[in-house]
This record gives structure tokens, C-alpha cells and sequence, in this order.
């Protein structure tokens, strides 16, 4: 009884982060909170596009929220007992992870057991004598590459991706003009950087969908700016662990570019320690076959050099245009209101997530009716869900 009379309590607190945003402060309530400053565009009471909030105090630089936690309201969310999600959340939700099994622990076995067999027995072949891995450009670049993608692979795997949390019911702000036959509300438009999209309720969280969020099916939470679900790692990609998912890409690519290197190296080497220096490619070609082994590490790694070489080159692109993986696959916008030039997109994403938009104050602006800079061609409207 304790627990639901908390969570009671709870849950409108959570929702008047967004007041409080808007407001520019509030007791105990830091407006540099970058999860609290996209919930100030979720208010359930719609606004005027005319008469909407301006935040002009930019959120100041957060640190990692696997450091430093989320803000004490979501915290208390995500408490065992409070928590509604089908992740399992821990650390005061600093860490959430989605499927384990088999996802994440497949993953891993998969990534761990033919690194160990490579930096143990094929590496070190061509390694200088005694193939120590720090006698080389070569072994303390792939040391460091497969440090990088360990810590990388942890933090996008396991870090809280951004979950929203849930309101118990439909706010009692919302006046019964905007709610359907079924008492449901229906959805609004929101007006960012002078482009107006479609801003859905979700039904099972309860809450208007902050910008760029999504509900997730598989981890049944709504994630602040949802990029997608990853099946390898198991969880959303989204706010808080976009960073690391794309550093791991980025690294595995040249970790597996060396790797590829190495391989051929080795074949190199056998050919001209069975051949002499006037072998021919026919001659390769037989040492290659005699290792069976060697060529299977070389087709695996050639296989996940091609996949992680288009995710590198596909994350570059929808960075420069601040786009996510689900705005654009869907197609979400006729004009990106986030746009605002490749260098202002790449220093939001990587170095100031906490930031809604990337340049000037946010413009918290939401209305019911349609306003003439909306198309139906535009953003939100496939916001699939719940």
C-alpha cells in the first residue's frame, strides 16, 4: 500500500518537470537536465502556437548518465515496484538492458570467443618476435580498437537509452474537447523552428510523445529520441546510448579492416616461405586452402566488415542531416525542423544531446488545430504504437 500511494504521488511529479522546464526552474529542479527539457514539450495542455513558452537558458553540458544517473524523479520511476517497462532497469536507472537472452549473450559469445582465438593465435604470427602486441603500430592500435569496442559494445548495450516515464492515467489537464469518441486524446502539432508535426498520445505510457521519441514494441517503453532497436545489443538506441552504438560501429569497422589485413598477411607469408619469391597467385590460392580455420575467421570477418561499414556510412549521413534511423526510414519530414547545418547537427548529437534543438532557445509552441506550415507528408504521422 505504501508503494501505490508513492507511485500515485510519483507519477504527476514526473509530469510537472515539464511545467517547471518551461518555467525555467522550480525547487530542486536543475533546467540543465537534458531528459526534463524534452518532456517540456509533452505538456498535456495545449498552448496557443501564438502564445507558446520560450526556454532561453540552454541546457548546460550534462555528464554520462551512467555517471551521474537520471534526474531524481526518474530515478524514483524507475525503482523496482514503479517501474512499468519491459526492460530490466537497476543502478537507480542508470543502466536498462531489453533482451539478454538470447540477444545480448549471443552477441557477446559471438564477438568474444573469435577475438580471444585472434589476438591469441593468428595476431601474433605476424607480430615481431615474440609476437608481443606491444612491439607494433599493428598489435597496440588492434589492443586499443578491441578495448574501445568492449567499452563501447557495455555502454550502448547496457545504459538506460533515454525511458520515459509513465503517467497511470490520462492527465486530468486534458480538457474533454480534444479527447475522441473513445476518450481517448487525440493527437496535436507542435511547432518547431517555424515547421509544424504531428505529436501522437501514447496509450500505453500515457503521455504525449516527446519530440523524436517512439514507443518501443519490444522493450514496451517510450525512448527519448528513439533512433531504433538494436537486436544484437538487445536494447533501444536512443538519447542516452547513441554515442556509444556509434562508436562501436565506427571502431569495429577498423578493427576489422585490420583483421582482414592481418589475414592476408599471413597468407603472404606462407606463400613465400613455400614458394620463394617468384610465387604466382595460383600458388596463394593452395596455401590458402590448407587452412580451413583461417579462411573461416576471414569470411566472418569480411561479412561483419561489409555490415558495419554501411552502418558507419549510414549513421555519418543521417548525422550530418539530424536525422534518426526511424525518421528516416519512415520518412518523417517534408522539411527537417531539426536541421540546422552539418557542423550545428554533428555538435548536438555527439557533444550536446541534452539540447532539444541544436541552435537557439526551444520554443515549446503546441495546438490542436492545424497550422499552414503542416503537411501531411510530414513528421509523426507513422508514429506506429502504442
Amino acid at each position: 500500500a505504501p508503494r501505490e500511494m508513492e507511485c500515485a504521488f510519483v507519477l504527476p511529479r514526473v509530469r510537472s518537470l515539464g511545467r517547471q522546464a518551461a518555467r525555467g526552474g522550480g525547487a530542486g529542479f536543475q533546467p540543465s537536465d537534458a531528459m526534463s527539457r524534452y518532456l517540456a514539450y509533452s505538456e498535456p495542455g495545449a498552448t496557443q502556437f501564438d502564445a507558446g513558452k520560450v526556454l532561453n537558458e540552454r541546457p548546460r553540458r550534462r555528464l554520462p548518465v551512467f555517471l551521474v544517473g537520471v534526474e531524481a524523479e526518474f530515478r524514483t520511476y524507475l525503482r523496482k515496484g514503479f517501474y512499468k517497462g519491459g526492460s530490466a532497469v537497476c543502478c537507480g536507472g542508470r543502466f536498462a538492458a531489453g533482451q539478454l537472452w538470447p540477444n545480448s549473450i549471443s552477441t557477446i559469445t559471438m564477438t568474444l570467443a573469435p577475438g580471444f582465438c585472434y589476438f591469441e593465435y593468428i595476431l601474433p604470427q605476424v607480430l615481431p618476435p615474440p609476437g608481443d602486441l606491444q612491439g607494433s603500430f599493428l598489435g597496440v592500435s588492434q589492443s586499443i580498437l578491441g578495448v574501445v569496442i568492449l567499452i563501447s559494445f557495455t555502454l550502448a548495450s547496457f545504459v538506460n537509452p533515454g525511458i520515459v516515464p509513465r503517467s497511470e492515467g490520462i492527465p486530468k489537464e486534458m480538457s474533454p474537447n480534444y479527447l475522441d469518441m473513445q476518450n481517448k486524446p487525440l493527437p496535436r502539432f507542435l511547432r518547431i523552428n517555424g515547421i509544424t508535426v504531428k505529436q501522437k498520445f501514447c496509450m500505453t505510457c500515457n503521455i504525449f510523445r516527446p519530440p523524436r521519441s517512439k514507443h518501443c514494441s519490444f522493450c514496451d517503453n517510450c525512448v527519448l529520441r528513439f533512433d531504433h532497436h538494436c537486436t544484437w545489443l538487445g536494447n533501444c538506441v536512443g538519447l542516452h546510448n547513441y554515442r556509444y552504438f556509434v562508436c562501436l560501429i565506427y571502431s569495429a569497422t577498423l578493427f576489422l579492416i585490420e583483421c582482414i589485413y592481418v589475414t592476408f598477411c599471413i597468407f603472404d607469408q606462407r606463400t613465400a616461405a613455400s614458394y620463394g619469391p617468384q610465387a604466382d597467385f595460383l600458388d596463394w590460392i593452395t596455401v590458402v586452402s590448407q587452412d580451413a580455420t583461417l579462411v573461416g575467421f576471414l569470411m566472418y570477418c569480411i561479412f561483419l566488415v561489409v555490415a558495419v561499414l554501411l552502418l558507419s556510412v549510414y549513421h555519418s549521413v543521417i548525422s550530418l542531416q539530424n536525422l534518426t534511423t526511424n525518421e528516416h526510414v519512415k520518412n518523417y519530414y517534408k522539411e527537417n525542423p531539426f536541421d540546422f547545418g552539418m557542423m550545428s547537427n554533428c555538435t548536438q548529437i555527439y557533444c550536446h544531446p541534452e539540447r532539444v534543438v541544436a541552435e537557439g532557445p526551444d520554443n515549446v509552441k503546441a495546438d490542436y488545430d492545424i497550422h499552414p506550415s503542416y503537411s501531411e507528408d510530414g513528421s509523426y504521422d507513422e508514429f506506429e504504437g502504442r
